[in-house]
């Protein structure tokens, strides 16, 4: 095979990858919007055990093909990190069952600043100007989207679930860098571990807590063929959701994957609006600007602070990993910003969560 050969194959291999990546992430957002609000699925717990199920099923057979290697953790931090991502991915369908598409996209730009406040007050972590400038930016754009979605479509109750989720979902982030780094696990390594861990948990705890949010059991849903369909939709695009997160590890550039995950927010709010009816007026269609504007902002901003302490850094640490790494390596978590499947996963060098 020529070096022309080789360069277009290898373009045609990164343009699936991207594609599979922001249309599955998208794609499964409004087949769960669907399934809860079209055929009155209101069991989130269980929907989130489900796709955990599913999704450890599939690495399983990932590693008795030898794909993945198998691994493990000690108890307590399993549970304990289990216990945290379970609350952020029950908050995070919760927030999307009772609130409009486009609330809960936009709640979820928080997240990053709420990381970045806990590091600064309990981590000692420090951002330039720019990186806070661009969080408040973030923060206004949420608050004006807020204001209006209050006005019109959402609850006091379901602000409070998204707040939550914010709040979970940044110290679910947190404690995957934790992990992984005490651990020493590679992000599918640290998917493995955890996932099996959340299924069973999701599903012993599940149906009572829909019982709560829903007032009914979900063994007492009505299943029609049509919704049966969408649900199998649901876990198999779960499935697929991290299968493409794991085909775009290490294909490519930091700033390219902040393209990626603002591309996936900005279609999630153009779907609602177009598929979902979500009501866009003027007012929440700049706090919307302004949100992903600041995201926009914030990953140049990061990404110029990774750049600068990598070459601090190198004349200390001769074999430190290049500038790119370096740099891939502290833009990545910003992906969940884009990521918008109800699924975690993670890692300093990728995440995958809706």
């Amino acid at each position: 095979m020529t070096a022309a050969e080789t360069a277009h194959s290898k373009m045609l291999a990164d343009l699936g990858a991207w594609a599979g990546n922001v249309s599955t992430s998208v794609f499964i957002v409004f087949v769960n919007k669907l399934l809860m609000k079209h055929f009155a699925y209101r069991f989130a717990t269980t929907l989130t055990a489900l796709h955990f199920l599913m999704c450890s099923i599939s690495i399983w057979c990932a590693q008795k093909g030898g794909m993945i290697k198998q691994t493990t953790m000690p108890f307590n931090d399993l549970m304990l990190f289990t216990a945290i991502a379970d609350v952020s991915i029950l908050t995070l369908n919760l927030s999307l069952m009772l609130n409009t598409v486009s609330f809960y996209q936009i709640a979820k730009l928080l997240i990053i600043p709420f990381v970045c406040l806990v590091e600064a007050f309990f981590l000692g972590r420090t951002f330039s100007r720019e990186v806070v400038s661009s969080i408040l930016l973030v923060i206004a754009g949420v608050a004006v989207v807020t204001v209006q979605d209050l006005q019109l479509d959402i609850s006091l109750g379901g602000m409070i679930i998204a707040a939550v989720s914010v709040v979970s979902s940044g110290l679910q982030q947190i404690f995957v860098r934790t992990m992984q780094q005490k651990h020493k696990l590679s992000a599918h390594e640290l998917l493995s571990n955890t996932a099996p861990a959340q299924a069973w948990t999701l599903m012993l705890v599940g149906p009572f807590i829909d019982k709560l949010v829903s007032q009914s059991w979900v063994f007492n849903y009505h299943w029609t063929s049509a919704a049966a369909i969408v649900m199998a939709t649901s876990c198999s695009l779960a499935v697929l959701v991290n299968v493409s997160q794991f085909m775009c590890l290490g294909r490519f550039s930091a700033v390219s994957f902040q393209v990626l995950g603002h591309s996936k927010t900005i279609l999630v709010l153009l779907g609602g609006w177009a598929f979902l009816g979500d009501t866009i007026t003027s007012k929440k269609l700049i706090g919307m600007g302004l949100a992903v504007s600041g995201m926009v902002w914030y990953g140049k901003a990061s990404s110029a602070d990774a750049r600068l302490q990598a070459k601090q850094l190198k004349p200390q640490t001769p074999e430190a990993p290049p500038v790119s790494s370096a740099e891939k390596a502290a833009l990545l978590r910003e992906m969940s910003i884009g990521n918008l499947h109800v699924m975690v996963n993670a890692g300093a060098d990728v995440r995958t969560a809706v």
